[in-house]
């Protein structure tokens, strides 16, 4: 019997119990801490950036709004910690995508947040694009979708706090017809790329959306929609495809290991350039799902066209 293996078994056994033990006293003790702001109407935690930016373009200073993960943070193989069901369970209600973008939930999905918290999916009532079987939960990157989010994001609001549905409606509706303009705006930018240089390579599969939207088309990525490395073959016939295709760039999105979509470039001669999907940078450089879409459309514009 290998001791080192059935060791580290035990050890990993006792972090997962320990952790699990952490999670139960977390939605313990959290119905116990007040509000931070006791002047706002409701408290909402949202999963990522994005969302909480969605979230308080909507709420406005009538719902307080607790990012969970931060800037910069990859939520496809974060792991839970105990103060971030105290965050949830200080809120009523989460909002969160769905679609397997926050595996970590798994816990307080099936029970293990507070008793009455409203569970909102983002992405309910969307279709999705399919992989095989697996469904990519990036639908936010075409504006379009991003509408729908607001619109979710406003009903459960009013659902949960109807005195504020006034304000909750003309907050959305503001927005709604940022977020209308944005895509206009966007659609005009990319028009400077010509059709045969509409080809994206990034770092992981978050773009189909963007791509089905703007009249581009994704070569391919370095990770899967769900972050998982490619084998070594698969490394080798994304490099073919960014040769066969002639891609003048690709893009690598800061939270993630830029070292496989660098190699890809090195081998191609090509530039890397950053873009954003699931998190915000974390040097505070982009606040906003609008200044973020800009920024990645400026730099799509620069790399291709």
């Amino acid at each position: 019997m290998n001791t080192f293996r059935s060791g580290a078994q035990r050890v990993g056994r006792w972090s997962r119990a320990l952790m699990a033990a952490g999670l139960v006293l977390a939605a313990l003790l959290s119905p116990m801490l007040p509000p931070a702001h006791a002047q706002t109407a409701l408290t909402a935690t949202a999963t990522i950036g994005i969302f909480a930016d969605f979230a308080r373009q909507v709420g406005g200073d009538r719902v307080e709004v607790i990012q969970l993960l931060g800037d910069g943070v990859d939520p496809h193989d974060y792991q839970m910690v105990p103060a971030d069901l105290v965050a949830v369970n200080r809120s009523q209600m989460l909002l969160y995508n769905g679609l397997n973008l926050e595996p970590f939930l798994g816990q307080v999905l099936t029970g293990a947040g507070r008793p009455g918290l409203m569970l909102v999916q983002l992405s309910e009532g969307l279709s999705p694009i399919m992989t095989g079987n697996v469904p990519n939960p990036h639908l936010w990157l075409n504006p379009q979708f991003a509408v729908r989010y607001v619109e979710r994001i406003r009903d459960a609001f009013v659902a949960a706090d109807p005195t504020g549905a006034d304000v909750y409606q003309a907050n959305a509706a503001a927005y709604i017809a940022q977020l209308v303009a944005l895509d206009a705006e966007l659609e005009s930018q990319l028009s400077q790329v010509p059709a045969e240089n509409r080809k994206l390579v990034t770092t992981h599969d978050a773009f189909p959306y963007f791509a089905r939207r703007y009249g581009f088309e994704v070569i391919g990525a370095a990770l899967s929609s769900e972050a998982q490395e490619p084998s070594p073959n698969e490394l080798i016939a994304l490099m073919r495809q960014v040769r066969q295709a002639g891609v003048r760039a690709v893009f690598i999105e800061p939270q993630f290991n830029p070292r496989l979509l660098d190699q890809v470039a090195r081998e191609a001669g090509i530039q890397v350039l950053p873009t954003y999907s699931d998190a915000f940078p974390s040097d505070g450089s982009i606040r906003t799902y609008v200044e973020m879409m800009r920024v990645n459309v400026r730099d799509i514009v620069a790399g291709l066209r």
